[in-house]
């Protein structure tokens, strides 16, 4: 595969968003957006953290009241468990979400060099952690999250 386009965002966004909508879980999303990574590149992880930046966006998410990182993973994707190197993968991807939520731009590519090809799954289980929690921190069903999402980036998850 060649560069992602636009049309591939696009398709990243779509798939996740629906299957979120569906009730699929983070291990078959992964499944389901597989082929549209790109070898060597860090595409679409870069979709979904920038998502689950939105998502935190749109929740209104604030500084206070915060949520515990360890509480978020287990309670918000607790179809994932981590283990060894895991654990500083998911980390770095949640993290850098809140980040770009806060407005920073991380070095994507120094950071992931040695995980690039496994770079994207992390940030897709942070975004569906993100997404999950920023629509029940808001008091905003899950469905109405991935519309308002949807509908953010043009994408019908219908």
């Amino acid at each position: 595969m060649a560069r992602p386009t636009d049309d591939d965002h696009a398709e990243a966004l779509r798939r996740f968003l629906a299957g979120l909508a569906r009730g699929d879980d983070a291990n078959q999303l992964v499944a389901d957006i597989a082929d549209l990574h790109v070898q060597h590149n860090t595409f679409p992880g870069e979709v979904f953290m920038e998502l689950a930046a939105d998502a935190l966006a749109v929740a209104g998410v604030e500084r206070e009241p915060g949520v515990a990182y360890r509480e978020l993973l287990s309670t918000y994707l607790p179809e994932v468990a981590f283990r060894g190197k895991e654990h500083r993968r998911i980390q770095y991807a949640v993290l850098t979400a809140h980040a770009v939520h806060g407005g920073l731009e991380p070095d994507l590519l120094d950071e992931v060099t040695y995980w690039i090809e496994q770079y994207w799954i992390y940030a897709l289980y942070a975004a569906v952690a993100i997404v999950r929690a920023s629509a029940a921190g808001a008091d905003i069903p899950l469905d109405s999250m991935l519309a308002d999402l949807g509908t953010k980036h043009a994408i019908d998850i219908a």
